[in-house]
């Protein structure tokens, strides 16, 4: 594969590449991309892979040339990957939205709506976890489509599908004794389509809503992120930039700061009190809540993840 990009790069005089097989493949990527910066190239790279990437392997890909990546990220609810059968949270797919913008890795990642099967619970969820993702690149929304050979299609009476059919639009390419006697990757179903489309209004106008204020939050000449830190060494600055209102400063101090930093990496309540042993639960989860409630910190289930993005960046293993 290196061979092959080096040699085609050299051919044809052009620096730009995309890697499409659907998804890198997890186990390989990153001495793919250690072997792609060793030819010392500037490259322009774009591909897809599979959400839950750690940063530091985000950051190899990012200095072998990667600017833009499409991750399987899908959904901000839980419960719905678990519909998805994705085997992420909502919690690890904010740490890779985190991560990109940390790595200035422009991140062109879906998020899907009218999922057949899905409810208000899962709606509800993604409302709350929006509100703590709108200091990141926004996702794109993408409405669901019933795929040839998806889980969905091998199994669509669990999501509630009745019947499957060609999609109406191929009947504009193609005559309908054609299509009747075809089945094509993109098809249609009967189900509950009018509800799906009902229950995803409120996220698809707040989605609007986040690109609309994240790209006025970004004009003009010097770039900043939305929520960032800088590391005093014994104190933390927290800028967190609002639209059409102050900038708010928040400084965190000796073991505030520690905690910060530590969950930089989603970490669990226990985790957390076993690294600072010296400190009551309580105490820790009263600092935790607020950091939540000011959207410093995401919380899913007694794990919590830190939300700001170094101005100075140092990747943990």
């Amino acid at each position: 594969m290196v061979n092959e990009i080096d040699h085609l790069t050299g051919r044809y005089q052009t620096l730009a590449v995309s890697l499409v097989d659907n998804v890198l493949p997890r186990k390989s990527t990153p001495a793919v991309f250690h072997k792609l910066n060793s030819l010392k190239k500037d490259f322009r790279l774009f591909a897809e892979i599979r959400a839950g990437m750690p940063a530091v392997e985000l950051a190899v890909m990012r200095d072998a040339g990667i600017q833009e990546l499409q991750i399987g990220i899908e959904a901000l609810s839980t419960s719905l990957l678990k519909k998805l059968n994705k085997g992420t949270s909502a919690i690890q797919n904010i740490e890779t939205m985190r991560d990109c913008e940390a790595l200035g890795i422009v991140n062109t990642s879906n998020l899907i709506l009218q999922f057949p099967g899905s409810d208000e619970q899962d709606v509800a969820e993604t409302l709350r976890n929006l509100e703590y993702a709108l200091p990141l690149r926004p996702l794109q929304t993408v409405n669901f489509w019933l795929g040839l050979g998806s889980p969905v299609w091998q199994n669509a009476q669990a999501y509630g599908i009745k019947a499957i059919f060609n999609h109406p639009n191929w009947s504009r390419l193609f005559p309908g004794s054609f299509i009747r006697s075809m089945e094509f990757m993109i098809l249609t179903y009967r189900g509950d389509l009018g509800f799906q489309k009902k229950i995803w209004r409120p996220v698809k106008k707040k989605v609007a809503l986040w690109q609309k204020n994240y790209t006025e939050l970004h004009q003009g000449p010097l770039w900043s992120p939305i929520l960032s830190f800088r590391d005093g060494r014994e104190f933390l600055i927290i800028k967190q930039r609002r639209y059409q209102n102050d900038s708010i400063r928040h400084r965190l101090v000796g073991t505030s700061r520690r905690i910060y930093l530590f969950c930089m990496r989603h970490r669990s309540l226990k985790n957390i009190c076993g690294q600072f042993p010296a400190f009551a639960e309580d105490k820790i989860v009263g600092f935790l809540k607020m950091m939540v409630d000011k959207k410093l910190m995401f919380e899913e289930k007694d794990k919590y993840l830190s939300l700001a993005v170094p101005r100075k960046l140092k990747i943990q293993n």
